[in-house]
């Protein structure tokens, strides 16, 4: 998917392009969710799912560490997103987040 990396309109181009499903990787802690498709957020470092514990769903750190393989981790996100395309809630539609974070972008930068 060809879009701008500001996380809401990302996201909603995905959507618009079918996605039913959202694997969302932050590494700043992007508060962030999609009512129209469940987004399952995972964290690139562990100290960041430790802060956001309760708007993330994966800690995905111990690859950048070392004390996980891709192998296990990817399981662990297969797992999880077939639980969540079962109806397990994300920890954002927990939250509510997602009314607000459908946004067509604009052509050019977004600041």
């Amino acid at each position: 998917m060809d879009s701008p990396g500001y996380d809401p309109a990302s996201v909603t181009g995905q959507v618009a392009s079918g996605a039913t499903l959202i694997c969302f990787t932050t590494g700043r802690g992007s508060c962030f969710g999609s009512k129209p498709a469940p987004t399952v957020k995972l964290s690139t470092t562990t100290s960041l799912y430790e802060r956001m514990s309760d708007d993330i769903d994966l800690d995905c750190g111990g690859i950048l560490t070392g004390t996980d393989s891709v192998e296990a981790a990817g399981e662990r996100i297969a797992d999880l997103l077939c639980a969540v395309g079962s109806g397990e809630p994300t920890a954002s539609e927990r939250l509510g987040y997602g009314d607000e974070e459908f946004t067509p972008w604009q052509v050019g930068a977004v600041m």
